[in-house]
Protein backbone atom coordinates (compact mmCIF):
# COMPACT_ATOMS: atom_id res chain seq x y z
CA UNK A 1 0.00 0.00 0.00
CA UNK A 2 3.04 2.70 -1.25
CA UNK A 3 3.98 4.14 -3.87
CA UNK A 4 2.38 6.01 -6.60
CA UNK A 5 -0.92 4.96 -4.27
CA UNK A 6 -0.40 7.05 -1.62
CA UNK A 7 -1.87 4.82 0.44
CA UNK A 8 -5.00 3.94 -1.07
CA UNK A 9 -5.11 -0.04 -1.75
CA UNK A 10 -3.61 -1.54 -4.48
CA UNK A 11 -3.00 -4.74 -6.31
CA UNK A 12 -6.75 -5.25 -6.72
CA UNK A 13 -9.83 -3.42 -8.52
CA UNK A 14 -12.38 -2.10 -7.06
CA UNK A 15 -16.05 -3.85 -7.72
CA UNK A 16 -17.72 -2.66 -10.98
CA UNK A 17 -20.92 -1.07 -10.14
CA UNK A 18 -23.40 1.95 -11.05
CA UNK A 19 -24.65 4.34 -8.49
CA UNK A 20 -27.74 5.70 -9.11
CA UNK A 21 -27.88 8.38 -6.53
CA UNK A 22 -25.14 10.24 -8.95
CA UNK A 23 -28.02 10.47 -11.39
CA UNK A 24 -28.41 14.21 -12.01
CA UNK A 25 -32.18 13.45 -12.69
CA UNK A 26 -31.94 12.69 -8.98
CA UNK A 27 -29.61 15.15 -7.85
CA UNK A 28 -31.77 17.79 -9.46
CA UNK A 29 -35.20 16.40 -7.69
CA UNK A 30 -33.36 16.44 -4.27
CA UNK A 31 -32.54 20.19 -4.75
CA UNK A 32 -35.98 20.88 -5.73
CA UNK A 33 -37.13 19.50 -2.83
CA UNK A 34 -35.40 22.03 -0.59
CA UNK A 35 -35.71 25.01 -2.74
CA UNK A 36 -32.71 25.50 -4.57
CA UNK A 37 -32.26 26.03 -7.99
CA UNK A 38 -30.66 23.23 -10.06
CA UNK A 39 -27.55 24.10 -11.89
CA UNK A 40 -28.06 23.11 -14.98
CA UNK A 41 -31.48 22.15 -17.46
CA UNK A 42 -31.28 18.44 -17.43
CA UNK A 43 -31.73 18.09 -21.55
CA UNK A 44 -29.01 20.79 -21.95
CA UNK A 45 -25.08 20.80 -22.30
CA UNK A 46 -24.02 21.22 -18.65
CA UNK A 47 -20.63 19.55 -17.31
CA UNK A 48 -20.11 16.78 -14.81
CA UNK A 49 -17.40 15.33 -13.25
CA UNK A 50 -16.99 12.31 -11.24
CA UNK A 51 -13.63 12.79 -9.46
CA UNK A 52 -12.37 8.88 -8.03
CA UNK A 53 -14.71 7.56 -10.62
CA UNK A 54 -13.23 3.56 -10.15
CA UNK A 55 -14.00 1.12 -13.21
CA UNK A 56 -16.35 4.62 -14.45
CA UNK A 57 -19.49 3.04 -14.86
CA UNK A 58 -21.57 5.40 -13.62
CA UNK A 59 -19.82 8.13 -15.60
CA UNK A 60 -20.07 5.30 -18.88
CA UNK A 61 -24.09 5.23 -17.85
CA UNK A 62 -24.20 9.06 -17.51
CA UNK A 63 -22.77 9.90 -20.26
CA UNK A 64 -24.86 7.50 -22.27
CA UNK A 65 -28.02 9.08 -21.02
CA UNK A 66 -26.86 12.44 -21.35
CA UNK A 67 -25.12 13.35 -25.00
CA UNK A 68 -25.56 16.58 -24.57
CA UNK A 69 -23.36 16.85 -21.83
CA UNK A 70 -19.80 16.59 -21.40
CA UNK A 71 -18.23 14.18 -18.53
CA UNK A 72 -15.09 13.98 -17.19
CA UNK A 73 -14.17 10.62 -15.20
CA UNK A 74 -10.90 10.66 -12.91
CA UNK A 75 -9.44 7.96 -11.34
CA UNK A 76 -5.57 7.06 -10.30
CA UNK A 77 -5.74 3.36 -11.29
CA UNK A 78 -4.63 2.95 -14.64
CA UNK A 79 -6.53 -0.60 -14.61
CA UNK A 80 -9.60 1.02 -14.09
CA UNK A 81 -9.03 3.95 -16.78
CA UNK A 82 -7.85 1.13 -19.18
CA UNK A 83 -11.14 -0.86 -19.11
CA UNK A 84 -13.18 2.60 -19.27
CA UNK A 85 -11.57 4.23 -22.24
CA UNK A 86 -12.44 0.48 -24.01
CA UNK A 87 -15.94 0.60 -23.07
CA UNK A 88 -15.97 4.28 -23.75
CA UNK A 89 -14.69 3.48 -27.48
CA UNK A 90 -17.02 0.57 -27.87
CA UNK A 91 -20.00 2.62 -26.95
CA UNK A 92 -19.25 5.27 -29.11
CA UNK A 93 -19.18 7.98 -25.72
CA UNK A 94 -17.37 10.68 -27.44
CA UNK A 95 -18.95 13.35 -24.60
CA UNK A 96 -17.03 11.37 -21.66
CA UNK A 97 -12.87 11.53 -21.02
CA UNK A 98 -11.96 8.85 -19.19
CA UNK A 99 -8.57 10.68 -17.23
CA UNK A 100 -5.63 8.28 -15.07
CA UNK A 101 -4.87 11.11 -12.96
CA UNK A 102 -4.16 11.67 -9.36
CA UNK A 103 -6.32 14.41 -7.88
CA UNK A 104 -3.04 16.72 -7.56
CA UNK A 105 -2.76 16.04 -11.81
CA UNK A 106 -6.45 16.62 -12.17
CA UNK A 107 -6.20 19.73 -10.75
CA UNK A 108 -2.95 21.18 -12.05
CA UNK A 109 -4.84 20.45 -15.54
CA UNK A 110 -7.45 22.91 -14.79
CA UNK A 111 -5.33 25.08 -13.17
CA UNK A 112 -3.86 26.16 -16.73
CA UNK A 113 -7.31 27.09 -18.27
CA UNK A 114 -8.35 29.23 -14.99
CA UNK A 115 -12.33 28.62 -16.45
CA UNK A 116 -14.70 27.53 -13.95
CA UNK A 117 -16.43 25.27 -15.90
CA UNK A 118 -17.91 22.40 -14.02
CA UNK A 119 -21.72 22.61 -12.83
CA UNK A 120 -21.59 19.02 -11.33
CA UNK A 121 -19.43 17.27 -9.30
CA UNK A 122 -19.80 14.12 -7.32
CA UNK A 123 -17.29 12.20 -4.70
CA UNK A 124 -18.62 9.01 -4.30
CA UNK A 125 -16.16 6.82 -1.82
CA UNK A 126 -13.79 9.38 -1.90
CA UNK A 127 -13.72 12.22 1.02
CA UNK A 128 -13.13 9.15 3.82
CA UNK A 129 -10.51 7.43 1.93
CA UNK A 130 -8.32 9.67 1.23
CA UNK A 131 -5.59 11.75 3.01
CA UNK A 132 -6.46 15.13 4.51
CA UNK A 133 -3.69 16.67 1.77
CA UNK A 134 -5.80 15.06 -0.85
CA UNK A 135 -9.09 16.42 0.56
CA UNK A 136 -7.18 20.10 0.99
CA UNK A 137 -6.59 19.41 -3.47
CA UNK A 138 -10.22 18.53 -3.74
CA UNK A 139 -11.77 21.50 -1.80
CA UNK A 140 -8.66 24.13 -3.84
CA UNK A 141 -10.04 22.52 -7.42
CA UNK A 142 -13.45 22.44 -6.45
CA UNK A 143 -13.13 26.48 -5.08
CA UNK A 144 -11.43 27.14 -8.95
CA UNK A 145 -13.46 25.12 -11.22
CA UNK A 146 -16.70 24.69 -9.89
CA UNK A 147 -19.57 27.26 -11.64
CA UNK A 148 -21.04 30.01 -9.29
CA UNK A 149 -24.75 27.84 -8.76
CA UNK A 150 -22.95 24.80 -8.94
CA UNK A 151 -23.91 21.11 -7.25
CA UNK A 152 -21.41 18.68 -5.32
CA UNK A 153 -22.51 15.36 -4.45
CA UNK A 154 -20.16 13.69 -0.88
CA UNK A 155 -20.45 11.04 0.55
CA UNK A 156 -18.90 9.89 3.81
CA UNK A 157 -18.99 7.43 6.82
CA UNK A 158 -20.22 9.49 9.18
CA UNK A 159 -19.70 9.74 12.90
CA UNK A 160 -21.42 8.46 15.66
CA UNK A 161 -22.74 5.58 13.94
CA UNK A 162 -19.52 4.39 12.49
CA UNK A 163 -17.89 4.56 15.51
CA UNK A 164 -19.06 0.83 16.43
CA UNK A 165 -17.21 -0.57 13.68
CA UNK A 166 -13.82 1.02 13.97
CA UNK A 167 -12.61 -1.93 16.01
CA UNK A 168 -13.49 -4.31 13.25
CA UNK A 169 -12.12 -2.51 10.26
CA UNK A 170 -8.54 -1.96 12.49
CA UNK A 171 -8.80 -5.94 12.96
CA UNK A 172 -9.43 -6.54 9.13
CA UNK A 173 -6.69 -4.05 8.47
CA UNK A 174 -3.96 -5.85 11.06
CA UNK A 175 -4.83 -9.41 9.87
CA UNK A 176 -4.70 -8.80 6.26
CA UNK A 177 -0.89 -7.32 7.20
CA UNK A 178 0.16 -10.40 9.10
CA UNK A 179 -0.63 -12.75 6.76
CA UNK A 180 1.07 -13.90 3.63
CA UNK A 181 -0.33 -15.19 0.20
CA UNK A 182 -2.41 -13.13 -2.16
CA UNK A 183 -4.52 -10.35 -1.18
CA UNK A 184 -8.25 -11.98 -1.79
CA UNK A 185 -7.01 -14.93 0.38
CA UNK A 186 -5.92 -13.27 2.98
CA UNK A 187 -9.19 -11.19 3.16
CA UNK A 188 -10.83 -14.00 3.78
CA UNK A 189 -8.71 -14.98 6.28
CA UNK A 190 -9.23 -11.74 8.42
CA UNK A 191 -13.22 -11.72 7.60
CA UNK A 192 -13.18 -15.57 8.99
CA UNK A 193 -10.90 -14.38 11.88
CA UNK A 194 -13.10 -11.84 13.21
CA UNK A 195 -16.42 -13.92 13.26
CA UNK A 196 -14.25 -16.61 15.11
CA UNK A 197 -13.41 -13.40 17.80
CA UNK A 198 -17.12 -11.96 17.38
CA UNK A 199 -17.92 -16.12 19.13
CA UNK A 200 -16.51 -15.23 21.97
CA UNK A 201 -19.03 -12.67 22.96
CA UNK A 202 -16.14 -11.13 25.09
CA UNK A 203 -15.46 -7.46 25.81
CA UNK A 204 -15.81 -4.73 22.67
CA UNK A 205 -17.91 -7.43 20.89
CA UNK A 206 -19.90 -8.24 23.81
CA UNK A 207 -21.29 -4.76 23.67
CA UNK A 208 -21.47 -4.22 19.64
CA UNK A 209 -24.80 -5.24 19.05
CA UNK A 210 -24.23 -4.94 15.29
CA UNK A 211 -21.05 -6.65 14.74
CA UNK A 212 -22.52 -10.46 14.12
CA UNK A 213 -24.53 -8.62 10.90
CA UNK A 214 -22.05 -6.57 9.94
CA UNK A 215 -19.84 -9.65 9.69
CA UNK A 216 -22.27 -11.74 8.20
CA UNK A 217 -22.60 -9.27 5.41
CA UNK A 218 -19.12 -8.97 4.45
CA UNK A 219 -18.90 -12.95 4.38
CA UNK A 220 -21.22 -12.33 1.20
CA UNK A 221 -19.08 -9.35 -0.21
CA UNK A 222 -16.53 -9.49 -2.60
CA UNK A 223 -12.82 -9.17 -1.83
CA UNK A 224 -12.60 -6.26 -3.98
CA UNK A 225 -15.03 -4.35 -2.34
CA UNK A 226 -13.86 -5.27 1.07
CA UNK A 227 -10.38 -4.25 0.15
CA UNK A 228 -11.52 -0.78 -1.03
CA UNK A 229 -13.83 0.24 1.62
CA UNK A 230 -12.03 -0.87 4.31
CA UNK A 231 -8.08 -1.33 4.19
CA UNK A 232 -6.90 1.44 3.11
CA UNK A 233 -4.20 3.75 5.11
CA UNK A 234 -6.39 6.77 5.01
CA UNK A 235 -9.90 5.85 6.37
CA UNK A 236 -11.99 8.58 8.42
CA UNK A 237 -14.84 9.27 9.67
CA UNK A 238 -16.40 12.37 9.95
CA UNK A 239 -18.90 14.77 11.90
CA UNK A 240 -21.40 16.48 9.08
CA UNK A 241 -19.89 19.87 10.80
CA UNK A 242 -16.26 18.64 10.11
CA UNK A 243 -17.28 17.92 6.54
CA UNK A 244 -19.06 21.36 5.79
CA UNK A 245 -16.39 23.22 7.39
CA UNK A 246 -13.92 21.85 5.30
CA UNK A 247 -15.94 22.50 2.22
CA UNK A 248 -16.29 26.03 3.04
CA UNK A 249 -13.31 26.27 1.88
CA UNK A 250 -14.70 26.15 -1.66
CA UNK A 251 -17.22 28.50 -0.66
CA UNK A 252 -19.88 25.61 -0.86
CA UNK A 253 -23.14 25.38 1.30
CA UNK A 254 -24.97 22.38 2.55
CA UNK A 255 -28.09 22.02 0.46
CA UNK A 256 -29.64 18.99 2.23
CA UNK A 257 -29.79 14.98 2.35
CA UNK A 258 -29.41 13.98 -1.48
CA UNK A 259 -31.86 11.09 -0.58
CA UNK A 260 -35.78 12.47 -0.55
CA UNK A 261 -36.52 10.42 2.55
CA UNK A 262 -34.23 11.79 4.47
CA UNK A 263 -35.14 14.81 3.81
CA UNK A 264 -38.18 14.09 5.96
CA UNK A 265 -37.28 14.41 9.86
CA UNK A 266 -40.39 12.86 11.03
CA UNK A 267 -39.28 9.36 9.84
CA UNK A 268 -36.32 8.46 12.16
CA UNK A 269 -36.97 11.48 15.04
CA UNK A 270 -39.91 11.61 17.19
CA UNK A 271 -41.77 15.40 17.58
CA UNK A 272 -39.73 16.24 20.72
CA UNK A 273 -36.22 15.51 19.06
CA UNK A 274 -37.53 17.34 16.48
CA UNK A 275 -38.35 20.63 18.39
CA UNK A 276 -34.57 19.91 20.16
CA UNK A 277 -32.81 20.35 16.47
CA UNK A 278 -35.14 23.12 15.83
CA UNK A 279 -33.27 25.06 18.88
CA UNK A 280 -29.90 25.02 16.97
CA UNK A 281 -29.29 28.44 14.09
CA UNK A 282 -26.09 26.91 13.03
CA UNK A 283 -26.79 24.53 10.07
CA UNK A 284 -23.90 21.88 10.75
CA UNK A 285 -24.49 21.55 14.34
CA UNK A 286 -28.27 21.09 13.35
CA UNK A 287 -27.04 18.10 10.92
CA UNK A 288 -24.30 16.72 13.20
CA UNK A 289 -27.07 16.60 16.13
CA UNK A 290 -29.48 14.88 13.38
CA UNK A 291 -27.01 12.11 13.21
CA UNK A 292 -26.04 11.83 16.68
CA UNK A 293 -29.73 11.14 17.35
CA UNK A 294 -30.06 8.75 14.48
CA UNK A 295 -26.71 7.20 14.85
CA UNK A 296 -26.05 7.76 11.43
CA UNK A 297 -22.91 5.98 9.68
CA UNK A 298 -23.12 7.37 6.23
CA UNK A 299 -23.83 10.20 4.57
CA UNK A 300 -24.84 11.17 0.93
CA UNK A 301 -25.24 15.44 0.96
CA UNK A 302 -25.50 18.10 -1.53
CA UNK A 303 -23.39 21.40 -1.45
CA UNK A 304 -23.86 24.41 -3.69
CA UNK A 305 -21.82 27.32 -4.37
CA UNK A 306 -23.67 30.09 -4.36
CA UNK A 307 -27.01 27.96 -5.69
CA UNK A 308 -30.21 30.76 -5.87
CA UNK A 309 -33.35 30.24 -3.20
CA UNK A 310 -35.89 29.22 -5.53
CA UNK A 311 -39.32 31.44 -4.22
CA UNK A 312 -42.09 29.08 -3.04
CA UNK A 313 -44.17 29.56 -6.01
CA UNK A 314 -40.72 28.53 -8.66
CA UNK A 315 -40.06 25.75 -6.48
CA UNK A 316 -43.87 24.81 -6.69
CA UNK A 317 -44.36 25.08 -10.17
CA UNK A 318 -40.85 23.20 -11.04
CA UNK A 319 -42.23 20.68 -9.09
CA UNK A 320 -45.52 19.95 -10.79
CA UNK A 321 -43.49 19.83 -13.96
CA UNK A 322 -41.17 17.03 -12.77
CA UNK A 323 -42.14 13.96 -14.11
CA UNK A 324 -41.57 10.26 -12.67
CA UNK A 325 -42.08 6.49 -13.78
CA UNK A 326 -41.85 3.39 -12.13
CA UNK A 327 -39.01 1.02 -11.92
CA UNK A 328 -40.76 -2.24 -11.04
CA UNK A 329 -43.94 -3.74 -12.07
CA UNK A 330 -46.87 -2.12 -9.90
CA UNK A 331 -47.67 -5.24 -8.47
CA UNK A 332 -44.16 -4.96 -6.89
CA UNK A 333 -44.42 -1.98 -4.88
CA UNK A 334 -44.88 -3.16 -1.47
CA UNK A 335 -47.74 -2.19 1.37
CA UNK A 336 -44.93 -1.57 3.70
CA UNK A 337 -41.13 -1.01 3.31
CA UNK A 338 -38.48 -2.05 5.10
CA UNK A 339 -35.93 0.97 5.51
CA UNK A 340 -33.05 2.16 7.14
CA UNK A 341 -35.62 3.89 9.52
CA UNK A 342 -37.82 1.05 9.93
CA UNK A 343 -41.18 -0.27 8.74
CA UNK A 344 -43.12 2.41 6.82
CA UNK A 345 -46.24 1.33 5.66
CA UNK A 346 -47.28 2.45 2.25
CA UNK A 347 -51.28 3.12 2.55
CA UNK A 348 -52.94 1.03 -0.73
CA UNK A 349 -55.11 3.72 -1.33
CA UNK A 350 -52.29 6.03 -2.07
CA UNK A 351 -49.37 4.28 -3.48
CA UNK A 352 -52.03 1.89 -5.34
CA UNK A 353 -53.31 4.19 -7.84
CA UNK A 354 -50.17 5.72 -7.71
CA UNK A 355 -47.91 2.94 -8.82
CA UNK A 356 -50.83 2.34 -11.86
CA UNK A 357 -50.58 5.85 -13.03
CA UNK A 358 -46.46 5.70 -13.26
CA UNK A 359 -46.45 2.35 -14.93
CA UNK A 360 -48.76 3.46 -17.36
CA UNK A 361 -46.31 6.27 -18.76
CA UNK A 362 -43.80 9.33 -17.42
CA UNK A 363 -46.47 11.55 -15.76
CA UNK A 364 -45.74 14.71 -14.61
CA UNK A 365 -46.64 15.54 -10.50
CA UNK A 366 -49.37 17.55 -11.73
CA UNK A 367 -50.59 15.24 -14.01
CA UNK A 368 -50.50 12.76 -11.00
CA UNK A 369 -52.49 15.27 -8.77
CA UNK A 370 -55.34 15.58 -10.98
CA UNK A 371 -56.07 11.87 -10.98
CA UNK A 372 -59.21 11.40 -9.00
CA UNK A 373 -58.20 8.68 -6.99
CA UNK A 374 -54.55 10.93 -5.72
CA UNK A 375 -56.27 13.96 -5.95
CA UNK A 376 -57.98 13.26 -3.05
CA UNK A 377 -55.34 12.64 -1.13
CA UNK A 378 -53.44 15.98 -2.04
CA UNK A 379 -50.17 17.52 -3.47
CA UNK A 380 -48.12 16.89 -0.35
CA UNK A 381 -49.13 13.42 0.15
CA UNK A 382 -48.44 12.58 -3.55
CA UNK A 383 -45.40 14.11 -3.57
CA UNK A 384 -44.19 12.32 0.47
CA UNK A 385 -45.18 9.38 -1.60
CA UNK A 386 -42.93 9.61 -4.98
CA UNK A 387 -40.29 10.58 -2.56
CA UNK A 388 -40.51 7.52 -0.97
CA UNK A 389 -40.25 5.78 -4.04
CA UNK A 390 -37.77 7.39 -5.17
CA UNK A 391 -35.36 7.04 -2.69
CA UNK A 392 -36.50 3.09 -2.56
CA UNK A 393 -35.45 2.63 -6.41
CA UNK A 394 -38.94 1.60 -6.84
CA UNK A 395 -39.51 4.90 -8.83
CA UNK A 396 -37.46 7.76 -10.37
CA UNK A 397 -38.09 11.28 -11.74
CA UNK A 398 -37.34 11.54 -15.23
CA UNK A 399 -35.47 13.73 -17.74
CA UNK A 400 -37.88 16.27 -20.14
CA UNK A 401 -39.56 14.85 -23.21
CA UNK A 402 -37.52 16.68 -25.18
CA UNK A 403 -34.76 15.69 -26.34
CA UNK A 404 -35.52 12.26 -26.01
CA UNK A 405 -34.84 10.76 -29.52
CA UNK A 406 -31.19 11.85 -29.26
CA UNK A 407 -30.70 10.18 -26.05
CA UNK A 408 -32.78 7.34 -27.20
CA UNK A 409 -29.95 6.73 -30.25
CA UNK A 410 -27.02 7.53 -27.77
CA UNK A 411 -28.47 5.02 -25.36
CA UNK A 412 -29.06 2.58 -27.86
CA UNK A 413 -25.25 2.01 -29.30
CA UNK A 414 -24.10 2.02 -25.16
CA UNK A 415 -26.31 -0.88 -24.47
CA UNK A 416 -25.60 -2.89 -27.62
CA UNK A 417 -21.96 -2.70 -26.23
CA UNK A 418 -22.93 -3.93 -23.02
CA UNK A 419 -25.24 -6.68 -23.95
CA UNK A 420 -22.39 -8.14 -25.76
CA UNK A 421 -20.27 -8.05 -23.55
CA UNK A 422 -22.85 -10.26 -21.43
CA UNK A 423 -21.91 -12.92 -24.28
CA UNK A 424 -18.79 -13.92 -22.43
CA UNK A 425 -18.57 -12.06 -18.65
CA UNK A 426 -20.95 -10.55 -16.36
CA UNK A 427 -18.52 -7.55 -15.56
CA UNK A 428 -21.26 -4.73 -16.65
CA UNK A 429 -24.96 -5.32 -15.79
CA UNK A 430 -26.66 -1.54 -16.32
CA UNK A 431 -28.30 -0.43 -18.88
CA UNK A 432 -28.73 3.84 -20.06
CA UNK A 433 -32.11 4.65 -20.04
CA UNK A 434 -32.88 7.58 -22.17
CA UNK A 435 -36.16 8.62 -20.21
CA UNK A 436 -34.56 8.64 -16.10
CA UNK A 437 -31.29 9.40 -17.62
CA UNK A 438 -29.91 6.38 -15.29
CA UNK A 439 -28.96 3.23 -15.01
CA UNK A 440 -31.15 -0.07 -15.03
CA UNK A 441 -29.50 -3.09 -13.56
CA UNK A 442 -30.29 -6.05 -15.65
CA UNK A 443 -29.17 -9.95 -14.82
CA UNK A 444 -26.57 -11.83 -17.02
CA UNK A 445 -29.53 -13.65 -18.44
CA UNK A 446 -31.74 -10.82 -18.82
CA UNK A 447 -29.14 -9.39 -21.36
CA UNK A 448 -28.67 -12.69 -23.15
CA UNK A 449 -32.38 -12.64 -23.43
CA UNK A 450 -32.39 -8.98 -25.02
CA UNK A 451 -29.25 -9.53 -26.78
CA UNK A 452 -30.81 -13.02 -28.66
CA UNK A 453 -34.15 -10.81 -29.32
CA UNK A 454 -32.02 -7.91 -30.71
CA UNK A 455 -30.31 -10.95 -33.30
CA UNK A 456 -33.91 -12.85 -33.72
CA UNK A 457 -32.55 -16.06 -31.82
CA UNK A 458 -34.14 -18.12 -29.52
CA UNK A 459 -33.95 -16.33 -26.21
CA UNK A 460 -33.84 -19.76 -24.04
CA UNK A 461 -31.24 -21.54 -26.25
CA UNK A 462 -28.94 -18.69 -27.15
CA UNK A 463 -28.76 -17.65 -23.18
CA UNK A 464 -28.19 -21.61 -22.16
CA UNK A 465 -25.55 -21.41 -25.06
CA UNK A 466 -23.43 -18.78 -23.46
CA UNK A 467 -23.90 -19.75 -19.66
CA UNK A 468 -23.06 -23.89 -20.65
CA UNK A 469 -19.89 -22.29 -22.80
CA UNK A 470 -18.32 -20.80 -19.31
CA UNK A 471 -19.26 -23.79 -17.34
CA UNK A 472 -22.35 -22.31 -15.43
CA UNK A 473 -25.80 -23.73 -15.14
CA UNK A 474 -28.95 -22.51 -13.11
CA UNK A 475 -30.41 -23.97 -10.01
CA UNK A 476 -34.19 -24.17 -8.92
CA UNK A 477 -34.87 -24.17 -5.34
CA UNK A 478 -30.93 -24.12 -4.43
CA UNK A 479 -30.50 -27.45 -6.10
CA UNK A 480 -27.92 -26.80 -9.54
CA UNK A 481 -29.67 -28.35 -12.87
CA UNK A 482 -27.70 -30.96 -13.96
CA UNK A 483 -28.56 -31.77 -17.80
CA UNK A 484 -29.38 -29.40 -20.58
CA UNK A 485 -32.94 -29.84 -21.17
CA UNK A 486 -33.42 -29.02 -17.46
CA UNK A 487 -31.76 -25.55 -17.75
CA UNK A 488 -33.54 -25.39 -21.40
CA UNK A 489 -37.03 -25.46 -19.21
CA UNK A 490 -35.60 -23.31 -16.56
CA UNK A 491 -34.82 -20.53 -19.11
CA UNK A 492 -37.71 -20.52 -20.91
CA UNK A 493 -40.02 -20.19 -17.89
CA UNK A 494 -37.63 -17.37 -16.77
CA UNK A 495 -38.13 -16.05 -20.27
CA UNK A 496 -41.83 -16.15 -19.82
CA UNK A 497 -41.95 -14.22 -16.66
CA UNK A 498 -39.13 -11.80 -18.21
CA UNK A 499 -41.59 -10.92 -21.20
CA UNK A 500 -44.43 -10.60 -18.84
CA UNK A 501 -43.27 -8.75 -15.90
CA UNK A 502 -39.66 -6.80 -16.83
CA UNK A 503 -40.21 -6.05 -20.64
CA UNK A 504 -43.29 -3.67 -19.82
CA UNK A 505 -40.81 -1.52 -17.64
CA UNK A 506 -37.66 -1.67 -19.93
CA UNK A 507 -40.23 -0.51 -22.82
CA UNK A 508 -41.00 2.54 -20.46
CA UNK A 509 -37.65 3.36 -20.05
CA UNK A 510 -36.99 3.34 -23.64
CA UNK A 511 -34.32 0.80 -23.36
CA UNK A 512 -35.67 -2.03 -25.77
Amino acid sequence: MTGWTEGYVGGIDYIRAFYRELSPSLLSFALLLRGWRPPAELDGAFAYAELGCGHGVSSAVLAAAHPTARFEAVDFNPAHIAGAQRLAAEAGLDNAAFLEESFADYAATGATTGAKDLDMVALHGVWSWVSAENRAILVDLLRRRLKPGGLVFVSYNALPGTLAYMPLRRILVEHTADRSGDLPERIEQAVGFAGRLAALNAGWFRQADEVPARLESLARKSPNYIAHEYLNSDWTAFYHADVARELAGAKLDFAGPSVPMEQIDELALDPNAIALIQEVRDPAYRETLRDVLTNRAFRRDLFVKGAERLTPAERRERLRATRFTLLVPAEDVPEVAITPVGRIPFPPDLYGPLAEALAGGVPSLEELTALPALARHGEDAVLRALMMLTSLALASPALPESGLAERKNHTDRFNAAVLDRNRTDDALGTLASPVIGSGVAVSRVEALFLLAQRRNLDPAAFAWERLSADGLALSRDGVRLATAEENLAELRGRFGSFTRRRIPVLERLGIV
